[in-house]
């Protein structure tokens, strides 16, 4: 893979694609087939086990699409479902990357134990572009790396990579990364690994996949869908946790609302936590007062030894009123990057990636009449939602449309998905921010395979 991704450089990249733009139009593009592959395209899980875990990974099709760099004729190498660039100014080959868990304690090493490869002669394939920020809007730059495009070897080093271990809810996990090609830029041969058999060996550990105290039948369908061999976790019998957790008086809970101290906010904290125990979801209140004050410094310190020394570990907070200093309506949120505030802080409580431990939300109530309008709207439409089918037969897609971004791309998917899958009626609301919408989708690079692979081809 081109560059191990971190989850928080993944996410970060992920959003950041929005704004790449092209500097070459598809003209007669090659797509190359394999009709016997070893499984089905992308990533299959073979075997898990607490020694290794095997993994098959699959080429069912890649495209080879003509571009122009600087009058210099290359092509981009394509594979349906990634649209990340790589390395900026290294050949842009496409890579995925999937999660594995590996028992607690342990650490990972990888290997192909088997594989399948295609060569192809005088492929000119073309450097990746370097990724904007999102305010960034001054030209793009595709330029080669000089030393790696000088350089008699293959590209990337090794096709199989694995992240350094990582915890997600108490699971230890490595990220497994596949660039299924490798490219010579003075040899002008692309190296296709069409079929590769990969095996991580688990080293040490305590032969469990993950700590049970931190899995919640809230958090596990989350991290079923991110682990690719969730299966090999154990198995939680989550009615006897909460029989033991019923028997106790501790303060402990899945659900922890956090309050300013104000009388109508307090009120309505409460009838919130009524609303969700009954629901079966154990929740608490507690003032800033009683988390250690109305400081980043007092909650943040509040939310950590909850997730790390409660037995009944906390799986989401509600921050009810806005951010402020007057711990009677307010309450306070940290500071990210000297330029915004951004709860998502408190969310992320073990290590530095940015990503959540706790879900967090906030109600951005100031008053009564907001939190009258505000809790009061959730309440009803969970204790009553509607049963009309034209309700549901509906949907709203909206898009802002910036001829040089995706958005307008992403919306009209889900819309075509709702319309051509679900055989609804959904209604677009749309406006026009920067461009003029006409025939092109979007200037942004890759618009014609993402167009591919979520169109009506596709």
């Amino acid at each position: 893979m081109n560059k191990m991704f971190t989850r928080s450089y993944f996410l970060r990249v992920l959003s950041l694609m929005m704004v790449l733009a092209i500097t070459g139009m598809q003209l007669s593009a090659q797509t190359i087939r394999f009709s016997d592959s070893w499984s089905h395209k992308g990533f299959t899980l073979v075997e898990s086990k607490t020694s290794n875990i095997t993994v098959d990974y699959s080429v069912e099709e890649f495209t080879l699409t003509p571009t122009d760099v600087k009058g210099e004729q290359m092509v981009n190498v394509e594979l349906p479902g990634v649209f990340l660039p790589g390395d900026e100014g290294a050949p842009n080959l496409p890579g995925e990357a999937r999660y594995i868990a590996i028992p607690s304690g342990a650490q990972a090493s990888v290997r192909i134990i088997a594989e399948r490869v295609e060569i192809y002669e005088n492929v000119n394939v073309a450097p990746s572009m370097r990724i904007p920020l999102d305010g960034d809007n001054s030209p793009i730059v595709i330029e080669k790396n000089p030393q790696l495009y000088s350089e008699n070897a293959f590209y990337p080093a090794q096709p199989v990579k694995i992240s350094e271990v990582m915890p997600i809810r108490g699971v230890d996990v490595v990220m497994l990364g596949v660039t299924p090609f490798q490219y010579n830029p003075v040899t002008k041969q692309l190296k296709v690994y069409r079929d590769l058999q990969i095996q991580i060996e688990n080293i040490g550990g305590n032969g469990q996949f993950g700590d049970v105290a931190y899995r919640n039948r809230f958090w596990d369908p989350i991290l079923s869908d991110y682990v690719m061999n969730f299966s090999s976790l154990p198995a939680v019998n989550y009615s006897d946790r909460y029989a033991r957790h019923y028997n106790s008086d501790d303060d402990e809970c899945e659900y922890v609302i956090i309050t300013p101290t104000g009388e109508d906010f307090v009120r309505w904290a409460d009838s919130i936590r009524i609303f969700r125990t009954e629901q079966g979801i154990i929740t608490k209140v507690f003032t800033v007062d009683e988390v250690g004050g109305n400081t980043t410094t007092a909650i943040e310190n509040f939310i950590n030894n909850a997730y790390n020394n409660w037995t009944l570990k906390p799986v989401a907070c509600l921050l009810l009123g806005d951010y402020g200093t007057d711990g009677a309506k307010n309450i306070m949120s940290p500071i990210y990057n000297n330029y915004c505030v951004s709860d998502n802080i408190y969310a992320d409580i073990v290590g530095n990636d940015m990503m959540p431990d706790v879900c967090f939300s906030r109600i951005t109530a100031n008053n009564n009449d907001q939190l009258t309008v505000m809790v009061t709207k959730f309440l009803n439409y969970e204790r009553n939602p509607p049963t009309s089918a034209d309700f549901y037969n509906h949907p709203i897609t909206a898009l802002g449309w910036q001829t040089e971004r995706w958005f307008q791309i992403c919306s009209e998917t889900v819309g075509g998905y709702f319309k051509n899958v679900q055989g609804k009626e959904p209604v677009r609301i749309n406006k026009v921010y920067e461009g003029t919408p006409g025939s092109v989708w979007s200037t942004a690079t890759n618009t014609n395979t993402v167009v591919n692979y979520f169109g009506p081809n596709g």
